[in-house]
């Protein structure tokens, strides 16, 4: 084999194995909302409670952004990305193997913190292994990641049913730590490569820079959709509200899953195309409020909702847009750094979603229960999803800011030049 065709077989054993991770993060980051009724069961926990479980991931999700990049600059991505798959799949270890709520939420923060490697990772790997297609190979990792996490979560679903979540919890422990070990020797010698320069200008060029700060908070009050509604209460939504089957309520929250992955083609070609960046994001704000409205009203019924949820998907990848548009912020070699700064900023909106969703749902419980445990009403769920459309309004009002800033901007500019 000549050095060209073993460079081109290396490189994509980098993609296939970066986007096997990024696919495994995702079926972990899904499953509150699939696991919730086997887990309130054995834990004998409340939607406050369960709250937290899915909102503290995004915290050690979040939180792990600037130190997995810095470690990822600094001891090359060949040692970090295999330690941080382990610790993926080891966060499974107190659910499975444990009766410790504590012990439990400790999980879910390991989990999250090995699972941020796949996103910042996959900028750091695919930028020195597809230089020249960066971008396309990233939106590629993104598509598949997403279609597998919409399919694989309905074949999560249907599996849970037939073999429990004991023995489903087990398979995904065992396949991460087999993970770490392909990654390891199939990542290609040029990731090894390390930074040089200094740490602490490049973390005050990202952390201190306000456009970044602005935008990265317009892009995580938007998240509500994706990481609110599609991870962890659109299932116990619609079965309360539209008195939906389980499997039936998984698999219109799961086509959230099935549109972002079209929208992540969609949305970027559209606002390349025409330059409109902000303004595409801001349809697609628009449409999701428009959206989520609907929904609330609970007059629907299954294929209408089915439909509305991939809609509602297409424009959830406006994250495609604002993470890459936040890069152009910084010069180019640190644009990894400000992917993963942006990409943790909006991430912290998705624990705040779910615990805020949480919250209200608890304060609205009227006290009913069903074998010790509580049960909510419709009433009580649809002024939980509120504080989504609610998000997205305060979102909107933020991209109208940016665009006029923009506007004047142009303007400012244009009559310096003309003078």
């Amino acid at each position: 084999m000549n050095d060209d065709k073993k460079n081109n077989l290396l490189k994509l054993f980098a993609w296939i194995t970066m986007t096997i991770f990024y696919c495994y993060q995702y079926v972990l980051r899904i499953m509150p909302n699939i696991i919730m009724p086997d887990m309130v069961d054995k834990f004998n926990i409340g939607a406050s409670e369960y709250g937290s479980f899915g909102s503290i991931y995004y915290i050690g999700y979040s939180l792990a952004h600037i130190p997995v990049g810095l470690f990822l600059s600094r001891f090359s991505a060949r040692i970090v990305l295999p330690i941080c798959i382990i610790l993926t799949g080891v966060g499974l270890v107190p659910v499975i193997y444990t009766e410790s709520w504590n012990g439990v939420l400790w999980g879910r923060v390991i989990t999250g913190i090995g699972s941020c490697a796949a996103a910042v990772g996959a900028i750091q790997v695919f930028r020195i292994v597809f230089p020249n297609n960066f971008t396309k190979m990233l939106g590629f990792m993104v598509f598949t990641g997403l279609v597998f996490a919409k399919y694989g979560g309905d074949v999560f679903s249907n599996t849970l049913h037939s073999i429990g979540l004991s023995a489903i919890l087990n398979i995904l422990l065992y396949a991460g730590l087999i993970l770490s070990v392909i990654t390891y020797f199939l990542m290609p010698k040029s990731t090894e490569e390390v930074s040089h320069h200094s740490l602490i200008s490049d973390i005050k060029a990202v952390l201190f820079n306000p456009r970044i700060l602005f935008v990265g908070m317009i892009a995580g009050l938007m998240l509500g959709p994706l990481e609110g509604f599609a991870d962890v209460w659109g299932s116990a939504f619609l079965i309360n509200v539209y008195e939906i089957e389980k499997i039936v309520a998984d698999k219109i929250t799961n086509s959230i899953m099935l549109g972002m992955a079209a929208g992540c083609i969609i949305l970027p070609y559209i606002a390349e195309k025409f330059k409109f960046y902000y303004g595409t994001v801001l349809v697609s704000a628009i449409v999701m409020f428009v959206a989520f409205i609907y929904i609330l009203n609970g007059n629907s019924n299954e294929n209408i909702l089915y439909y509305v949820s991939i809609i509602i998907g297409v424009f959830c990848a406006y994250q495609v847009i604002m993470i890459a548009k936040i890069t152009t912020f910084v010069s180019e070699e640190r644009s990894g750094i400000a992917g993963a700064m942006a990409n943790m900023f909006i991430m912290i909106f998705g624990s705040i979603y779910h615990k805020v969703i949480g919250g209200v749902i608890e304060n609205h419980w009227d006290g009913a229960t069903l074998d010790d445990v509580k049960v909510y009403s419709d009433t009580a769920y649809i002024n939980g999803v509120v504080v989504i459309p609610v998000g997205m309004g305060l979102a909107i009002i933020g991209i109208f800011v940016i665009l006029i800033y923009e506007f004047m901007k142009a303007k400012r500019v244009k009559t310096l030049s003309t003078n």
